[in-house]
């Protein structure tokens, strides 16, 4: 449920920021303060997240969620993304997620600390008012509950919020302040993202055997530790990196003046229920000042299916293969595959520096990368073979 997820952090952060528009001017601690004493009466919901983007102005995905909760920290959410069935269950200890796809349950082990504190959330709010306008536009009903449809536009042209979106409406329940319905609108003031709670029903008692996870007879349980799987990789000079790939690093034989080589990084993931692909990154770090030029390289155990949100850029040529250069204010991003190697050049640079970095990139000897690739896959899994006994 990637795309789910994004949502539900957008929409946690527009029920902070838009809770000022229903009264006069808060501060950022007011706010968090209302906020709170709202979010403490409210013990369960259950609720129908339909979630509709559009690119371009046309209807590109549509997605349909039930979502269960309790509190402190119990959820389960069931559904059809990419014409598959997920289902996920946090039962206050371990995160389960299902894929039917696969067959595979991943079993992931709760942090002890929550991931956003009090302070954080007081500071998320104080920054998203001090980026926005925001403004009462009256009160509607939405799916039969009365709720404050608010609006907010980013300050500056130039920034965060502007790149997300041109403005946004949010309509926010007068009861329980949860949000009912949520619309984006981009830069050309086309509708880009709109979500829809329906069926929401809070306080009814939900009971804890809910949350509780049966694996499914016959399926392969693995076993996550988030610590280990997304942990910040170590820095390393580029022997170190060489030694710690399973693939032969790419170097670029051209960087412009003033740049030095900073560090490299290896992240090696498996395939799991949240992951759909087994796959190892390197990261080139260049630097000058406080400028910095990145070159990731990927390799897939299994070729994945054709992403193409790298696709909508401008099509170029780079020695003669296929890629496409995107461009989000001055920094750019430039994303092509040389053999089983897939390239994604980053940095503040001039479209011509960064094609000259690019096709400085030599293809890698065959033979080396289908070896270290065999490598891979073989500890790969090997490592699966060892959690299964955990």
């Amino acid at each position: 449920m990637k795309h789910t997820k994004i949502l539900f952090i957008l929409i946690f952060i527009s029920l902070a920021l838009f809770a000022s528009g229903c009264e006069e001017k808060l501060s950022t601690e007011e706010i968090a303060t209302k906020m709170q004493e709202k979010e403490a009466s409210l013990e369960d919901y259950s609720c129908t997240i339909h979630t509709t983007v559009y690119l371009n102005g046309e209807n590109d995905l549509e997605e349909e969620i039930q979502m269960v909760y309790k509190k402190p920290n119990l959820m389960r959410t069931s559904g059809v993304e990419d014409g598959k069935k997920v289902e996920s269950v946090s039962d206050g200890e371990f995160v389960w997620s299902y894929d039917v796809e696969t067959n595979t349950v991943t079993k992931i082990k709760l942090p002890e600390e929550p991931l956003i504190t009090e302070k954080d959330f007081v500071s998320i709010i104080g920054n998203l008012l001090n980026e926005s306008e925001v403004s009462m536009l009256g009160v509607e009903e939405v799916d039969g509950r009365s709720a404050y449809v608010l609006e907010t536009r980013p300050k500056a042209e130039e920034s965060v919020l502007s790149e997300l979106a041109s403005r946004t409406k949010v309509w926010v329940d007068r009861e329980t302040w949860m949000v009912l319905k949520f619309s984006m609108y981009d830069n050309e003031g086309n509708l880009s993202v709109d979500v829809e709670i329906r069926d929401l029903k809070v306080n009814v008692g939900i009971p804890d055997s809910e949350f509780k996870f049966e694996i499914p007879d016959g399926t392969e349980v693995v076993t996550m530790d988030l610590d280990e799987q997304f942990k910040i990789p170590e820095n390393l000079n580029l022997e170190e990196a060489r030694q710690q790939a399973s693939f032969e690093i790419l170097t670029p034989e051209y960087i412009p003046d003033g740049y030095v080589f900073n560090a490299a990084t290896v992240q090696k993931f498996n395939n799991t229920a949240l992951i759909s692909e087994s796959s190892e990154t390197v990261t080139l770090s260049y630097q000058k000042g406080t400028e910095s030029i990145e070159i990731m390289e990927t390799v897939y155990e299994n070729e994945p299916e054709k992403d193409t949100s790298m696709l909508e850029g401008e099509k170029i040529s780079i020695n003669g293969r296929e890629a496409y250069l995107n461009e989000f204010g001055d920094l750019k991003i430039l994303h092509w595959k040389l053999g089983e190697v897939e390239i994604d050049l980053i940095g503040y640079l001039e479209k011509a520096e960064m094609l000259k970095i690019a096709e400085s990139i030599r293809e890698p000897s065959t033979e080396s990368l289908q070896e270290n690739v065999t490598e891979s896959s073989q500890d790969s899994f090997n490592e699966s073979e060892s959690s299964k006994l955990h």
